[in-house]
């Protein structure tokens, strides 16, 4: 009796253990992938400065020194600096395609529509200092950024039908292109939502627990996991299958729509592997990032797939 009260309260220990965790996930989109997502305590400025403090002398008097880190200060700083290159950038091509593109409103609309939505972005991201990084406003974050990214691939393909004519023109796809393209579409969203949070999982409990294997702490986040590779599985089968579609013999296909299909089975592979790594290896973050751009970029190619169909004769 003793030994199986002994069982029952390391039982609950390691359920309370496990609670925590999962109430800690909260925490683990403080880093982000590369580590930096709190690395300025404060928006716009960061630690109350244009430019990041290189030393904790540096420092205003009513700001933490624990709070401190160079290396994240001055990531989380290099990433504002590129959102706000990224705004101008389209502030321009927006501009540009109000001028020459009048009266092509599927090129107006989505170039200015991608930037409202890079506006709110910088909203967001001064909300998520304020708010600590809140979940609901971390994954708005990202979702967002993913939309703004497939609005300004379909404002340049269609950019590019205006002014060189519609390669598409004389294409026709298989029924149910525009399905798979779409299902290929919503699985590679949810694939990057579920895997941001068993990364950011398994880092919280490689903390935790440095000793503990990270196929141990994988049971402990639930059915994370096990989602992802469905869905991943799902995709491959999607992709492999539209890939086969639209090399059929009584399809006729642009080179575009083969060379994307191609090319997103590729970095499926690549994302396979580093996947696993990520899972069963302590890896660098730069991997990691690797990962995350892999994935965007596997969206990016599903838009491309998307306007080639848009543009066909398929409908």
């Amino acid at each position: 009796m003793k030994n199986l009260g002994q069982m029952m309260k390391q039982a609950q220990e390691m359920q309370t253990k496990v609670q925590e965790m999962q109430e800690k996930l909260v925490e683990l989109e403080i880093s982000g992938v590369s580590g930096a997502g709190m690395g300025c305590p404060d928006w716009p400025k960061c630690f109350g400065r244009w430019i990041p403090p290189t030393s904790l002398s540096q420092l205003p008097d009513y700001i933490d020194p624990e709070k401190f880190n160079l290396v994240l200060a001055w990531v989380e700083y290099t990433n504002r600096l590129f959102g706000a290159l990224v705004g101008l950038v389209i502030l321009v091509s927006c501009i540009y395609a109000l001028i020459h593109f009048k009266g092509y409103n599927k090129v107006t609309y989505s170039i200015s529509l991608a930037l409202f939505l890079t506006m709110v972005e910088g909203w967001l991201g001064s909300k998520l200092v304020d708010t600590v990084l809140d979940p609901i406003t971390i994954t708005l974050h990202l979702l967002l950024a993913l939309v703004i990214i497939g609005l300004i691939i379909y404002s340049s393909i269609q950019s590019f039908h205006v002014i060189e004519g519609n390669f598409e023109k004389d294409n026709r796809y298989p029924k149910y292109s525009k399905h798979i393209i779409l299902g290929i579409m919503v699985c590679i969203i949810i694939e990057i939502i579920i895997g941001t949070e068993i990364r950011g999982g398994l880092d919280m409990g490689r903390k935790e627990n440095p000793l503990v294997e990270g196929v141990i702490l994988l049971k402990m986040l639930g059915p994370f996991k096990y989602i992802h590779t469905i869905l991943g599985l799902i995709l491959l089968g999607l992709s492999v299958y539209f890939r086969k579609m639209i090399y059929g013999k009584n399809t006729s296909s642009s080179l575009l729509m083969m060379y994307s299909a191609n090319f997103m089975l590729i970095i499926m592979g690549l994302q396979i592997i580093i996947g696993e790594s990520l899972v069963f290896f302590d890896v660098k973050p730069l991997v990691q990032l690797f990962h995350m751009w892999f994935s965007s970029l596997l969206l990016g190619l599903s838009v491309v797939q998307y306007t080639c169909w848009k543009l066909s004769k398929s409908k």
